[in-house]
């Protein structure tokens, strides 16, 4: 009876958010806190995103936390991004079970975008100054399994940005929900970047300014600029997989999703991940925009990437699983991103 009622409210709640995903246009604008927009982990990422329903340990962290619950111990991951324009990104993800109460887990994503002359006016060749621009973005999140189908989890995260003599935060949360059928089709919800607004504060937008028909030699006073607010890149993914077992040796993971996003055009991925002999994996996705021709101008910004592809070795070293993995993602019209990811479940 109390599976039957999980079941049944797993539909109803299923239902209502196919309505609102569905029934809700793409609204294509400025955002704030693009970062959050960065992928991380290159086992998702070769498959072009598209693993919601089945993603599971620390890698689930960013794309669905509710897979942080298919975890017998606990697992610890690193991701190093080759981003474009020299840019760089290092995530870390861990998380350990707590017997009954569920699994924990928290996460660090670093972007290095490098060091920036300043420039001005007076000065358009360069001041001497350099700033380095800082992005953070911290997490904690709880994860948990209420029966052997249904898996919840909320990942809660702190937004921290710094450049020159301006900064920014805010805080944001992620949910997720998985649920696996009585027919082996994975069902898989994530609803990330749901939080407050980010504003950009600090002596940057400070200048002097001469008080209007006011003698010559009178003294200046101190004006701010006002700085519009930004809400965060919320989206919505909606996710199956199907696990098919060819043989004893080689299985397939067939995973799909739908993301509709807030601020840049809808999405569609696919991908399939095969595995020989529980060691050796291979990846490949494919992601595409829905509809771009009703925003002609943004597809031609937000449609840079097609086809990606990976793999990984994952090896037993005592008791321990010793994780690597690698993805290739194609940019149309900038250099492509690599990502390296090492990690360790004990």
């Amino acid at each position: 009876m109390i599976n039957r009622n999980y079941h049944i409210k797993l539909l109803i709640i299923t239902a209502c958010i196919l309505q609102i995903a569905l029934a809700s246009a793409p609204k294509v604008g400025t955002n704030g806190a693009t970062e959050l927009l960065i992928p991380m982990g290159a086992v998702n990422v070769a498959l072009s995103g598209s693993n919601i329903a089945n993603i599971s340990g620390a890698n689930a962290i960013y794309w669905n936390p509710a897979g942080l619950a298919i975890m017998n111990g606990g697992e610890a991951t690193f991701s190093y991004l080759n981003y474009f324009a020299g840019m760089k990104v290092s995530y870390m993800a861990g998380g350990a079970k707590l017997g009954r109460l569920g699994v924990v887990g928290v996460s660090l994503q670093v972007l290095d975008i490098g060091e920036i002359p300043v420039t001005t006016i007076e000065a358009p060749e360069g001041t001497g100054e350099i700033i380095e621009p800082n992005y953070l973005t911290i997490g904690a999140t709880y994860s948990r399994a209420f029966t052997d189908r249904i898996n919840f989890g909320v990942n809660a995260k702190l937004i921290s940005e710094k450049i020159g003599s301006m900064s920014a935060s805010g805080i944001g949360f992620d949910l997720g929900l998985q649920y696996v059928s009585p027919w082996g089709i994975a069902f898989g919800v994530a609803m990330r970047n749901i939080g407050s607004k980010i504003t950009f504060d600090g002596t940057g937008i400070e200048f002097d300014s001469v008080i209007p028909y006011s003698k010559q030699a009178a003294t200046t006073r101190k004006t701010r600029l006002d700085m519009a607010s930004s809400q965060l890149p919320t989206n919505l993914s909606l996710g199956l997989a199907y696990v098919l077992k060819l043989n004893d040796l080689l299985k397939l993971n067939l995973v799909g999703s739908y993301t509709n996003n807030s601020f840049t055009i809808n999405q569609a991925s696919a991908g399939v991940e095969a595995t020989l002999m529980d060691m050796f994996i291979l990846r490949g996705g494919y992601q595409m925009t829905l509809f771009p021709e009703d925003y002609p101008e943004a597809a031609k910004e937000d449609n840079q990437y097609g086809m990606s592809l990976g793999g990984g070795c994952h090896m037993k070293v005592g008791n321990n699983k010793l994780m690597v993995d690698y993805a290739y993602r194609p940019m149309k019209t900038l250099e492509p991103n690599q990502y390296f990811s090492i990690g360790i479940a004990f």
